[in-house]
């Protein structure tokens, strides 16, 4: 399963800005420099399926959504204050739903069918309420070597692909930024340490809380009851190739976000272990190609394989990404009895981008769902035992520094 049945990208909408919120940390990372900065991120998400899905597994914290519809209203603001070898950070980032009856995302093109917190009625204007994410953090970076401690939101350092996603400054571009097996940890509190060892080759380690309460000051609520997550990670890239070998573990956990639970006092989401392989490569200034190989292994896990191929075209000022992944129903316990152990969902998918402005990008993304198997499961849009279901997204993204 999703180890964060949200996408509440964000909810998960951390997982939405990862990766372009990672070039962009980066980037901040790497100007030369004291002094102050910022950055703002703002990001509209609409979503219209042929099928009704179930956003979200089924909580006694949260209120059930079944919908077509998905829209969502997403804002990031940084700021960072560098002196010498150290660097201070704030953030905050808030996300919103759009309309009544409606899920932060629909099997969300932007983040690849992790769905997101469901919001209706009296809960859903609760968690919109508790939507915002803060962080703060130090960060030491002297010779290759990054050492960041505090409330950071880890997704924005792990699984990026600047060489396949390129315009990570104006959105998260490539859908399958996080795999469908295995949402990130997303630690409340956490230690992020990289190193730089020359010639395209670095290698990042993470360890912090299995999930905690990103939405408050409240940090470590799992960490000091022993629960943590790490995750190690190796790249090699130069200008035209990229290869990435994640390496991922969270402890079996009681505290969600948003005062969640799992799924109720005493209980904890199982433990789950994880791989992911991934290469680009850059064959001219037109053509890119990625994959990756994902598998997840743990007691919770609703999907535990995943194969993904894409390409991606530049022309001008438009885009075009096209992948196809596989993914493989790892329980015969599926949340409604949808989709069955051993099938496979097809997901074929289709952004095509264009920039409008140098700070803004507009993406429009098709994507079609079918499964081997006799129903979709019920965040793909197998609610009404559907075995295809068909998502068309529109988006906005703005990127504003400062």
């Amino acid at each position: 399963m999703h180890v964060r049945n949200t996408r509440g990208i964000i909810g998960l909408f951390a997982t939405t800005l990862s990766l372009p919120l990672a070039g962009a940390a980066q980037a901040e990372a790497e100007s030369p420099g004291d002094g102050w900065r910022g950055l703002f991120v703002n990001n509209v998400t609409l979503q219209q399926g042929s099928k009704a899905a179930l956003p979200s597994q089924p909580s006694p914290d949260r209120a059930n959504l079944v919908t077509r519809r998905g829209a969502r209203l997403s804002d990031f603001l940084q700021l960072s204050f560098k002196n010498g070898d150290w660097t201070w950070m704030a953030a905050y980032s808030d996300s919103r739903t759009l309309g009544a009856g409606n899920a932060y995302s629909l099997t969300n093109p932007m983040t690849f069918g992790v769905n997101t917190v469901e919001t209706t009625d009296h809960r859903g204007k609760a968690v919109n309420e508790k939507s915002g994410l803060r962080e703060l953090a130090a960060t030491y970076d002297k010779n290759g070597t990054l050492l960041m401690f505090g409330k950071i939101d880890t997704a924005n350092w792990y699984l990026a692909d600047p060489l396949f996603a390129g315009d990570l400054l104006h959105g998260n571009d490539y859908a399958n930024a996080a795999t469908r097996v295995v949402a990130p940890p997303f630690p409340s509190l956490a230690l992020v340490t990289k190193r730089d060892y020359g010639n395209g080759l670095a290698l990042t380690g993470i360890a912090g809380d299995a999930f905690g309460n990103r939405e408050t000051l409240d940090a470590g609520r799992n960490l000091f009851k022993g629960d943590l997550a790490y995750v190690l990670e190796a790249n090699y890239q130069d200008q035209k190739q990229h290869y990435q070998l994640t390496l991922n573990r969270i402890d079996a956990f009681h505290h969600y976000d948003k005062d969640a639970v799992w799924p109720g006092p005493g209980d904890k989401a199982p433990k789950v272990d994880a791989v992911m392989a991934t290469a680009s490569y850059r064959f001219d200034q037109h053509w890119a190609s990625f994959g990756r190989l994902s598998y997840a292994r743990g007691a919770g896990q609703l999907e535990d394989l995943n194969y993904l191929a894409g390409v991606r075209y530049d022309r001008g000022q438009f885009y075009a990404l096209l992948s196809q992944s596989a993914t493989r129903v790892g329980s015969s316990h599926t949340p409604y009895s949808r989709g069955a152990k051993g099938d496979y969902t097809y997901v074929s998918e289709l952004t095509l981008n264009y920039k409008i402005h140098p700070v803004a990008t507009l993406g429009l993304t098709y994507d079609l769902y079918s499964s081997s198997g006799d129903t979709l499961l019920a965040k793909d849009g197998g609610w009404n035992g559907a075995k295809r279901n068909q998502v068309i997204g529109l988006r906005i993204t703005s990127f504003l520094p400062f």
